[in-house]
């Protein structure tokens, strides 16, 4: 891979623009945009106060920054370096802020769950919705294509939920949920069905029309904690349920009973699966047998073969929030691919064919695993990283992972992101980040990445 220079940034606020042709990088206060590709300054904001969240519209034409201790979103226009404009939630507060699909309207959630507000640029008029059960995006779905809105809310003990049309914001339908306690909901790609998941304490998960009819619910009376994640599949045919069992339940859209049961287990014996062992490379360095390649980062894995004994986390059961069950349920984009992480085994990685329905590889490193992303656009590749150095790769086609160190002195991936155009990753640190493109030819040699230095006046304002 090739790596650009390391630039300053806060608080791992690094996001590309959903055209890919830019990423926006808070530094304290100031708002850079600079090119996706060269890196070079586009634009340079300056806010209030210091940056807490970065949101560009889908369109990629506006960006807005939210100041969440002060209550203030400010938002810029790409095209026109004149237009501004300024949101105060006053006293309310902010919690979260996010774009409407239309790239128009600005939604933020106040603090203490009282309100909903949807602004828009167009009218300058302000709609609310009352009565959210959160004050985060976690009961607040858009569908797909942008048309309706889903809002979970609660009002006399008992959970809702309201479906909004998006051209008016006029309400819809408003039901009431069979669930005692609701905690997520999930529209599905397709926009036919919404899922609902229960608290952790109990095994629920509702299928809904969109209209407030229940198509099924799907139970497991087994005395234990409940779900724990859930994802829909790209097609929507599949809904993927993640427990504190350390299963994933896969129900299908035609009679909404489970497909399979995959299962964690901590012994591996099936022989068509592959196991991609990490290796400690402080311990082969000192090995006069081991032939050390910097160009050759696939030596740092080695391919076992079942049968293995997977190494998990001693679980104390009789502390609050136990690190047990599945945490991570995430399709690749075409979704033959299901990617699953379960807490109690932090340093491996599960990956289950949907097409065979069979696990086919298990990603095992030498320490926990912090962030996974599928590539947005190559159906078969995924980066992920530790907090070390290094970041890893795994590719469908060739079946093994690969180990990339950063060329920087003192630099340790602490969060990831792809461009939407799949082609280059944000590697971010403490507080610098640097671009990887995937190229080719590897470079011949690759010294250590030093901090740039300012090279014109708009460089030097952004890296104070």
């Amino acid at each position: 891979m090739d790596f650009t220079e390391l630039y300053k940034q806060t608080s791992n606020l690094c996001i590309f623009s959903p055209n890919g042709l830019y990423i926006a990088i808070a530094v304290q206060h100031r708002l850079v945009i600079r090119d996706a590709e060269s890196l070079q300054i586009v634009q340079l904001f300056s806010c209030i106060d210091n940056i807490q969240s970065i949101e560009w519209s889908p369109d990629s034409e506006y960006i807005l920054c939210a100041s969440y201790k002060l209550g203030v979103i400010q938002v810029w226009s790409m095209n026109d370096q004149d237009w501004t404009a300024k949101i105060n939630e006053g006293i309310v507060g902010l919690t979260k802020v996010q774009w409407a699909p239309d790239g128009r309207h600005i939604i933020s959630f106040s603090d203490f769950k009282i309100r909903i507000s949807i602004w828009s640029l167009i009218t300058k008029e302000v709609i609310y919705i009352q009565y959210p059960k959160f004050n985060s995006t976690k009961g607040f779905k858009f569908r797909k294509d942008g048309k309706y809105l889903a809002v979970a809310g609660r009002k006399d003990c008992k959970d809702f939920i309201n479906i909004y049309e998006c051209n008016e914001w006029t309400l819809l339908k408003h039901f009431v949920v069979e669930d005692s306690d609701l905690q997520e909901i999930l529209w599905s790609p397709d926009g036919k069905y919404i899922a609902v998941i229960n608290n952790s304490l109990e095994y629920n998960v509702y299928i809904y029309y969109p209209d407030g009819r229940l198509i099924r619910k799907y139970t497991n009376n087994k005395i234990g904690l409940g779900v724990k994640s859930a994802s829909w599949s790209p097609s929507a045919q599949i809904l993927a349920v993640g427990d504190y069992d350390q299963n994933v339940i896969l129900l299908n859209n035609y009679t909404w009973d489970p497909l399979i049961k995959f299962s964690h287990n901590s012994i591996i014996e099936d022989p068509s699966v592959i196991i991609n062992k990490e290796l400690d490379v402080r311990h082969l360095r000192n090995n006069l047998d081991f032939k050390w390649n910097l160009q050759s980062n696939r030596i740092k894995y080695e391919i076992v073969n079942p049968p293995v004994e997977l190494a998990t986390v001693p679980i104390d059961l009789n502390k609050p929030n136990p690190k047990i069950g599945v945490s991570m349920c995430s399709f690749n984009i075409t979704g033959i691919y299901l990617l699953t992480k379960n807490d109690n085994m932090p340093n491996y990685l599960w990956i289950w064919n949907i097409a065979t329905l069979k696990l086919i590889t298990v990603i095992e490193q030498l320490t926990p695993i912090k962030q996974v992303e599928w590539n947005p656009i190559i159906p078969g590749r995924l980066a992920f990283i530790t907090g070390n150095s290094n970041v890893y790769f795994w590719d469908a086609d060739m079946g093994y992972c690969e180990c990339v160190d950063v060329p920087a002195l003192n630099f340790e991936v602490h969060s990831i992101n792809w461009n939407p155009d799949g082609k280059s990753i944000v590697l971010m640190d403490k507080d610098k980040f640097c671009l990887a493109f995937q190229i080719e030819e590897e470079m011949d040699d690759m010294g250590n990445i030093e901090t740039v230095e300012a090279r014109d006046s708009m460089e030097s304002i952004a890296e104070e």
